[in-house]
């Protein structure tokens, strides 16, 4: 299942970089977290680094541990790089502008049709990197400790929506809470984690989004949006994009769900969750994104109602006219 040439990366290196994608989530940190502590113990030098910003209030207290660019010096002893929970080169921004010189190996959930990456391990069926780490350090005969498997069930959770995004015949991420449960991760806590500690003006902002939904083509796909004045406006700090799609997802006959915001004056970024017909994964591609069957989002230029128009036009070719 692990590639031996990711076996032999590890082996042939006595220091590592840990690099995760923009805007981390928990299961990009919860990755890079529990292999660089793995890896400690196993008598390696770890540094690890993510370009943020640290949006999600989940993973906010682990920033300090993180630097946004490589340090020439961090590269004389030519470590290993490793990256986590992406594939793609640009989806660690600044940073891919640190790793001339170095050997990278990538370690991926998420499709991706680009070559990023000396050695790659790429299992798109994977409920999250999280699993793979799980699995990764399995395959050398480790066990993770309390604080390594808290972050891998954190990452885990997280990944599979609690595990409501877990497909019948798919054990794989059940069995893999089970065995975290018994190395000491506790589900309350992480529950708690994920969900607890939220700030009235990101709950706020979501009921603007909420408010602002429509329904298109015939109920079938429902689309919201956020413009640049509306965080400063509540003094949020995020919108909880996680509760609108699960808000969302509950409406009758919805099978697309379409969350787009004006990050500046040129750029919009989007989400995109399905239940059962559209890949988003695919359909993100289009836009110079990626992700998952079920979940997956992109960054593009352009204004709001351009992006929506286009993309519209994309969802009408895969669903059928409203």
């Amino acid at each position: 299942m692990v590639p031996e040439a990711l076996l032999d990366f590890l082996r042939d290196h006595d220091s590592f970089l840990l690099i995760g994608h923009q805007e981390p989530d928990a299961d990009c940190l919860g990755s890079q977290l529990a292999l660089g502590s793995y890896l400690a113990r196993q008598g390696k030098t770890v540094k690890q680094y993510n370009h943020g910003p640290f949006k999600r209030a989940e993973i906010n207290s682990y920033q300090v541990g993180f630097s946004p660019r490589i340090d020439p010096l961090d590269k004389v002893s030519r470590p290993g790089v490793i990256v986590l929970d992406c594939s793609s080169v640009d989806r660690i921004g600044d940073l891919q502008h640190d790793l001339s010189g170095l050997l990278v190996a990538v370690i991926d959930h998420h499709a991706s049709s680009l070559g990023f990456g000396d050695v790659r391990w790429i299992e798109p069926q994977r409920p999250s990197t999280t699993w793979m780490v799980h699995h990764l350090i399995v395959a050398q005969g480790g066990v993770p400790n309390l604080e390594e498997a808290s972050w891998l069930m954190l990452g885990l959770a997280t990944d599979t929506g609690f595990f409501r995004h877990v497909e019948a015949g798919k054990p794989d991420a059940f069995e893999a809470a089970a065995e975290l449960a018994k190395a000491g991760a506790s589900a309350k806590a992480v529950y708690q984690q994920i969900n607890g500690g939220k700030q009235l003006a990101n709950q706020k902002l979501m009921g603007l989004i909420l408010s602002r939904t429509e329904s298109l083509f015939d109920g079938r796909v429902l689309y919201s949006w956020e413009d640049q004045s509306d965080r400063p406006r509540f003094g949020a700090e995020n919108r909880e994009s996680d509760m609108i799609y699960q808000t969302l997802q509950g409406v009758a006959g919805v099978e697309l769900i379409i969350l787009l915001r004006q990050d500046t004056a040129t750029t919009v970024t989007a989400g995109l969750r399905s239940r059962a017909i559209v890949d988003v994964g695919a359909l993100a591609l289009k836009f110079g994104g990626g992700g998952h069957v079920r979940a997956s989002g992109f960054s593009c230029e352009g204004l709001l109602s351009d992006v929506k128009t286009r993309l519209l036009a994309e969802v009408a070719a895969l669903i059928g006219p409203a």
